[in-house]
């Protein structure tokens, strides 16, 4: 085996995946979509995967459906945030970070926007935290997106089956200085 190039090309890639109805059909094209996810640093207003735990950051989410079935979706898109620590470090912080953030979503009448505008449709939500939210450590950071029917309202109301968006940072790691 080579050994790595130096210096090595950073990648803030992260895993992720969008289940919708239509998935499993003939026709995945017609209902799919897409999500990433990413960690500022709002001192330094960057991308990063490494950060002081007095900073405060931002977790930026952005989420696109497309094809021919988005028009008839409606309800509530529900957005959860999870730290899972990864090196057994106490204290820690670990489960659900901050509450489920809610985006409200219409249905848009076919005839509304005309051309391949009316097929895809892009969400982003900042989610900002104050310093001091996560202890020093190091952790995989998940982003789950389900959708609700109905408006928004806290808890959400029944999820819409078969849909599901998430992303997953890997290694973020929180240190102090």
């Amino acid at each position: 085996m080579a050994p790595p190039p130096c210096p090595q090309p950073q990648s803030v890639d992260v895993i992720t995946g969008f289940i919708t109805p239509a998935t499993d059909t003939a026709a995945p094209d017609s209902f799919a979509g897409g999500i990433t996810v990413s960690v500022i640093d709002t001192v330094e207003n960057e991308v990063v995967r490494i950060l002081e735990s007095a900073d405060a950051f931002t977790v930026q989410v952005e989420w696109c459906i497309c094809g021919q079935l988005i028009q008839a979706i409606d309800g509530c898109w529900n957005v959860s945030l999870y730290t899972d620590d990864i090196d057994g470090g106490t204290p820690r912080t670990t489960g659900q970070l901050g509450t489920t953030q809610q985006v409200a979503v219409t249905s848009v009448p076919l005839t509304s926007v005309p051309g391949p505008e009316s097929f895809q449709r892009c969400y982003s939500l900042p989610i900002n935290f104050p310093g001091g939210t996560v202890v020093d450590g190091v952790y995989n950071l998940l982003v789950v997106i389900t959708l609700s029917t109905g408006p928004c309202t806290q808890p959400p109301g029944p999820l819409v089956g078969d849909l599901l968006g998430y992303a997953e940072i890997p290694v973020l790691v929180f240190y102090t200085d």
